[in-house]
């Protein structure tokens, strides 16, 4: 069903305890996401010291999680379209929790990096999946801060992987951080039982019967019939899946933005799993202690939860892309200015900017992609850009790890990490909004709702 046609019919919808119910439930997947992707990078000292781990070796292991996301993005993230959301979802869970749970009995680095892998598909493949969801059943005039709040929460798990590395570790060893990651497949039943599936993804498959009563609740003041919504869907079906999902990204003016929404996530992507894999071994070669670079990173996960709640805040107010931009310039400036020495206050403030610019732009910036496409390839759209982007996660832990080795100076590390934020903040502004032959569509088929 094509979102616009839904927005314009159920452009009334409040947020009701249906929608919020689906919120928590997402935002818990990307908790755990968050904690899964940052426990590494709090650990990560530790386990240089007990493997004896060069930093271009611990780089690497930092990437295969990531390069497993790119993996999981291409295959199970796209795959929902055709399964539904709901279904590869909970798959991803099972893969993602046993994967993690697996990383805390390894003896060897070829078999962490293994389970890193298969962690790292697991959640490459539910990313785009719960970014789908939370925006298809989301009301449309809450759903840009829906799906950031619901983002957000990855920087929550980061805090709790962050604290729980600093407190857990010394006493209990790192291996006791991968065992607390392998609890979330105690929510399985749960979410089996209360995740809702996609109410686009039913009537595109005809399935009326299991639309119903989700649609009552998703809008209890629609009074139309669920019949209509459907023919809808099928008169709009035509310009978005006329060939195969993946070929459509670059069909109907698409293929410039999708090239540009794929550098931006990258971009953004390398700055997100560069400094959250790197940030306390960068700070304690800055000439901080490692208790307090570990605190750092804390710091910077916490600015993170702001900036996820306020892009999308700023984006429902003055729109995606001007939000993105002005993110994206912030982050390169914080970023760049942490390789100096700054007084107690200034570097937290930093941090928590460079959180909040890097981390929380990445929340607003699923949560654009999500709406530049049509509902019948916004899984697939949404994957492949997040698996365009694992190029640039691959690179930053990699990245860093060179970095380190090379024994360049602190600031110069810094500028490198902060150049991608000008790359991507210059690809956003170039992307344009839908071409009129689009626009012209779209409003033909609102008119056949009406």
């Amino acid at each position: 069903m094509n979102q616009n046609i839904a927005d314009d019919v159920l452009k009334d919808t409040r947020v009701n305890s249906f929608h919020l119910m689906i919120m928590f439930w997402c935002s818990m997947l990307m908790l755990f996401d968050g904690y899964d992707l940052v426990i590494y990078g709090s650990v990560l000292p530790h386990l240089m010291s007990d493997w004896n781990l060069s930093p271009v070796t611990a780089g690497f292991i930092g990437s295969s999680a990531l390069f497993g996301m790119m993996v999981g993005a291409l295959s199970l993230g796209s795959s929902s379209d055709r399964f539904g959301r709901k279904r590869v979802i909970l798959v991803c869970l099972v893969i993602f929790s046993l994967a993690a749970l697996a990383n805390g009995f390894c003896e060897t680095t070829t078999q962490f990096a293994v389970f890193r892998f298969v962690t790292g598909v697991g959640l490459g493949g539910m990313v785009p999946n719960i970014v789908a969801l939370m925006t298809e059943m989301a009301p449309p005039s809450k759903r840009n801060i829906m799906v950031t709040i619901m983002l957000s929460f990855y920087s929550v798990g980061g805090v709790i992987a962050a604290v729980l590395g600093k407190s857990l570790t010394p006493e209990y060893g790192w291996r006791a951080n991968f065992l607390i990651a392998g609890l979330p497949l105690l929510t399985f039943p749960l979410l089996y039982r209360w995740l809702p599936e996609s109410i686009t993804f039913l009537l595109a498959r005809s399935r009326l019967a299991e639309a119903e009563p989700l649609l009552r609740r998703y809008a209890p003041q629609y009074k139309g019939s669920l019949a209509s919504l459907a023919t809808a869907m099928d008169e709009s079906k035509g310009e978005t899946v006329s060939g195969a999902r993946t070929a459509e990204l670059f069909r109907h003016g698409r293929a410039v933005n999708t090239l540009l929404l794929w550098l931006a996530f990258g971009m953004c992507m390398l700055m997100v799993y560069g400094l959250n894999t790197w940030l306390p071994k960068l700070m304690a070669a800055n000439g901080y202690s490692l208790g307090s670079s570990l605190s750092f990173l804390i710091t910077l996960n916490v600015g993170a939860v702001a900036g996820g709640l306020c892009s999308g805040w700023l984006a429902d107010r003055y729109g995606g892309k001007p939000t993105l931009v002005l993110f994206f310039v912030f982050a390169a400036i914080s970023i760049s200015m942490l390789g100096y020495k700054q007084s107690p206050f200034v570097l937290n403030a930093l941090l928590m900017c460079a959180g909040a610019t890097t981390i929380g732009t990445l929340c607003i910036v699923h949560a654009y992609a999500a709406q530049i496409y049509p509902s019948q390839i916004r899984s697939t759209g949404v994957g492949w850009a997040a698996a365009a982007g694992r190029f640039g996660a691959v690179s930053g832990p990699a990245l860093g790890g060179y970095l380190l080795s090379q024994q360049f100076p602190t600031s110069f590390n810094f500028m490198v990490f902060a150049i991608p934020g000008v790359v991507a903040a210059v690809a956003v502004l170039l992307i344009t909004t839908r071409s009129k032959r689009t626009v012209a569509a779209l409003q033909s088929l609102a008119s056949t709702v009406d």
